[in-house]
This record gives structure tokens, sequence and C-alpha cells, in this order.
């Protein structure tokens, strides 16, 4: 596959984690030889990670769905981004952490990954995970809940608005009904299958839910202030939307302009891939109905993760997992991740 090895601790330790060789869903493994994590920069907080959540923007990444535009780093390459724990060390600059605090993150760098016993990242992405939410709990939250987050402030959302969130028993979508409905205090529409998913999305608070098996949403909805778009279904969603509305997607294939505002401007292969592929369906639909259509990125920060851990505490969000499995049974929570199927996140212990 090319590219780097990744470099050696400075005293040559070594940690367990989860890596891939190449790309496939089937290429992840355990390796017992992989250079520890280290602090070296003064900014650096390096973390034992207790518990590691995963996401579809993993499954992405190990198939080979973002080489084009943000390659690996190293090779074997670490896996996963969503991680909790406490902190064993800091740099010389880092000064509103310190050793045993208790921890979460979302990492933002390749050469690091969560299914490892050890990872660091800037202090700037680094909080403190909520007081009320255990390891495996706050491992779940900061892609999927900061990713809503993120979203709702987009949108513009105040309260009394009328939101529809897409695929509601989803990662994302179980905490973008909480905070949609808790924090916003907006009148919330989802979809879910009939039975459990159903039951688990009022149980968040969601008003109204259309089961998708049976029913199309953008049928049986109309006058909506917002959508929140996590299946890659914009264009239904600009149907049911009033003039002047909008619609945040994480679904699909991003703009241009997102993609360049998040890995900077692209070469003209990349750019000529992007426009192929472009989502015209949903930039049709929201020209047609008046509406205005944006994806979005992550952008992991310690301030919203420190927003999130006040919110959790006030007991206005938590998270929902579908399972939490041991560090040796990861395959499983994969498995189920590939599938669709999940309710909520799924976990990995990687301390018992």
């Amino acid at each position: 596959m090319g590219g780097k090895s990744r470099r050696d601790h400075p005293d040559g330790l070594l940690m367990k984690a989860v890596v891939f060789e190449k790309y496939g869903l089937n290429e992840l493994k355990i390796s017992e030889s992989v250079p520890k994590s280290a602090v070296r920069k003064p900014t650096d907080v390096l973390i034992k990670v207790h518990a590691a959540a995963i996401n579809p923007i993993d499954k992405i990444r190990l198939t080979g769905g973002l080489k084009q535009v943000s390659p690996e780093v190293t090779w074997p390459a670490l896996w996963g981004y969503d991680a909790s724990g406490v902190v064993e060390q800091v740099g010389e600059e880092v000064t509103k952490l310190k050793v045993g605090d208790e921890v979460y993150v979302r990492l933002t760098s390749k050469a690091e990954g969560s299914l490892s016993e050890y990872c660091v990242e800037h202090v700037d992405k680094v909080a403190l995970k909520p007081k009320n939410a255990s390891f495996e709990e706050a491992a779940a939250m900061p892609l999927a809940a900061v990713t809503a987050m993120q979203a709702f402030e987009r949108l513009g959302i105040k309260q009394g608005d009328k939101v529809f969130i897409s695929g509601g028993a989803g990662g994302v979508g179980t905490f973008a009904i909480q905070i949609a409905k808790n924090v916003y205090k907006a009148h919330v529409a989802t979809t879910a299958s009939a039975g459990e998913k159903t039951d688990l999305v009022k149980s968040l608070g969601a008003d109204v839910v259309v089961d998708y098996r049976s029913e199309k949403f953008e049928q049986v909805l109309k006058d909506y202030d917002f959508g929140f778009d996590t299946t890659n279904e914009s264009h239904k969603i600009c149907e049911i939307l009033k003039k002047g509305g909008k619609v945040v997607t994480i679904a699909g294939s991003p703009s241009i302009d997102e993609m360049n505002n998040k890995f900077g401007q692209q070469g003209l292969f990349v750019r000529f891939f992007m426009f192929v592929i472009k989502n015209r369906k949903a930039e049709s639909a929201a020209k047609k109905h008046g509406v205005d259509w944006s994806y979005l990125f992550l952008s992991p920060n310690a301030g919203d993760l420190e927003t999130l851990a006040s919110w959790t505490e006030e007991n206005k969000v938590k998270s929902v997992l579908d399972m939490a499995v041991p560090f040796e049974s990861f395959q499983q929570a994969v498995d189920k991740l590939v599938s669709g199927r999940a309710k909520g996140k799924c976990v990995i212990r990687v301390v018992e």
C-alpha cells in the first residue's frame, strides 16, 4: 500500500490496537506490536483509552472511500475516531487538563486510533467527559452528538420550530432528536421502522414518527422549517419544507465547497470526481422548492464537547447503546455497524 511506518515510541514501548494493512471490510485485526502513542508536542494530551465507538465514517474509511482526499498517513493504519479514557500524560503547555482526568475526544489524526490502548490528541480537541456518563456512554458521544449540534447551529433552529430528522434510531439520529427537543424545544418528526425503533425514538422525544417501511414521509408531512438528513434523502426532505427552509445533510455526496472547507483546495482529479458524483438530486430539489441545501462535515473541538457534557449532566442528552463489547470481540460491533441495523451506537470496551 505504500506509506510510511508509524513512529516508534521514544522508549520503544508498544501497545495493542485494531489495525488494517489494506482497504477492505474484512481487513481489521488486533496487533500487539503497535508503537505506543506518545506526547511529542507541548499541547499534546496522552489518553489511556477505556472505551471506543465506531461510526459509518469508519466503514467508509476502511473501504477506501476517503483515500483520494484524505489518504492514510501510516501503514498499518489505526482505526476509530471516538474515545473516552483517562489522561496519562500532558505536554508542558497543557493547563486545563491534568493526569487522572476522565476525558472524551473525537480524534483528528489518522496516525491515531480510538480502538487502541492509548491515543494522543491536541488539548483543544479534548474535554472532561460528563460526570454522569460511563466511559462507554461517553465514547459514544463525540462524533455523533457534536455532528447533530453543529447541524442545528447551521440550521439556526429556535424554540417552536418544526424539525424533521431522517433516521431517528441511528447513532446521529438518537442524539439529534434529544438535542432538538430538550435543548431547542422544537417540534420533532423522524423516520423509524415499526416496533422497537419507533418506541425508542418516541422515548427520546420525537413528536411524530413515520414508519418508512409502510409510509413515505414526503407524502404525510408538510410545512416543516428545517430538515436534518442522516440517510441521504435530502431531495425528499426538500418537499416537506416551507419556502425558505433549510436542509443540512451528512449523507451522500458532499458539496465541492464543503470539501474545500474541510480538506483544502482539491486537485483537478478530485474536483472532477466530486462534480461527477455531486448530489444533483438534492440541489435540484432545493432549487425547485425554494429551500437551502448544504452538506456538513464535523469540526471537532473541545468547546462543543464541554457544552455536550453540560447538557448530559442536566439530563437533556444521553447515549443510546446498541451494544458494548470487549476489545477482543470488536468484530461484533463492526458487523452490527455494517449491517445498518444498529439502534444508537456500537461501543468497544478497551479496558474491562
